[in-house]
């Protein structure tokens, strides 16, 4: 499945599961925030919204009714495509991860894989999670987004489709530079992409500020779609923080147009995965 031709699918994930408000004071939050957020990314041409919520404490949660009130607040302003994050809290169980998809987003993600974090923290994704998540995706006709942060998740990932529970032509995002993963270099980009199966799309971004620009450069040199945002990194140049998320939308538009390519709107990304009807 070739990327949308001379097109870039833009996403921004402007909350994420651990960024804080000390790290980026203009965070957004609350599900209000989220999508003024969103809508504001939109206006500057970003395709996909990543949506995570938190809870009153500010702290990631998989709560049914944040993400409900989100993504009615994100509908009602703008049509940016809505890929929900299925990765939840530390602890949150399977079904607490698998229900909201109830609420019909457009896209949902599927870490294809477990992975030591930090301490006790272990990133957590059985394979009866990703059985069970998937399968729910193909009842409710929802794109899965099949993130990676090591070679053996692509092996999952491969094994998935295999077994008929990934439809294809599957869509992978590449995640560098996470602790215990893979390091956020273009070489590692280049096998990651060399692995995947001849007709998957693709999009990939580096975590943190060294990280994040030559994954996005590289990325667009080697015709993939990219991801910016406060979820994975503060930075919008050496030692400079960004303000909102829209700098990085904005600024990554014009690395798009000096590529001589454009960002695809929601409709094309919609019509590229046969999404429902917006």
């Amino acid at each position: 499945m070739p990327n949308i031709k001379n097109k870039v699918i833009l996403t921004v994930a402007p909350t994420g599961s651990s960024t804080t408000r000390t790290q980026a004071p203009n965070i957004p939050m609350t599900p209000k925030q989220i999508a003024e957020d969103a809508y504001e990314c939109w206006k500057a041409g970003a395709s996909i919204v990543h949506l995570h919520v938190r809870d009153d404490q500010e702290k990631a949660c998989m709560s049914y009714e944040k993400f409900k009130e989100a993504i009615e607040r994100i509908r009602d302003k703008c049509d940016i495509v809505i890929n929900m994050t299925t990765a939840g809290g530390f602890g949150v169980s399977n079904e607490d991860r698998i229900r909201p998809l109830d609420l019909l987003p457009d896209m949902a993600t599927l870490d294809v894989g477990s992975m030591n974090v930090a301490g006790d923290f272990v990133f957590h994704n059985s394979l009866k999670f990703l059985e069970d998540g998937s399968r729910r995706m193909q009842e409710l006709h929802i794109k899965p987004e099949l993130e990676v942060m090591d070679l053996s998740m692509i092996y999952t990932a491969r094994k998935l489709i295999d077994q008929g529970y990934i439809d294809e032509p599957a869509h992978f995002q590449f995640v560098l530079g996470m602790n215990n993963g893979m390091p956020a270099t273009v070489d590692n980009l280049v096998l990651m992409k060399n692995l995947l199966p001849e007709n998957a799309s693709w999009s990939a971004f580096g975590i943190g500020g060294r990280g994040h620009l030559p994954i996005l450069l590289s990325t667009l040199a080697l015709g993939g779609n990219v991801r910016v945002g406060f979820e994975d990194n503060v930075y919008l140049d050496a030692g400079v923080k960004a303000e909102k998320n829209v700098d990085f939308v904005e600024r990554t538009k014009k690395l798009i147009e000096l590529s001589n390519q454009s960002i695809a709107t929601p409709a094309e990304v919609r019509e590229h995965f046969h999404l429902r009807e917006y």
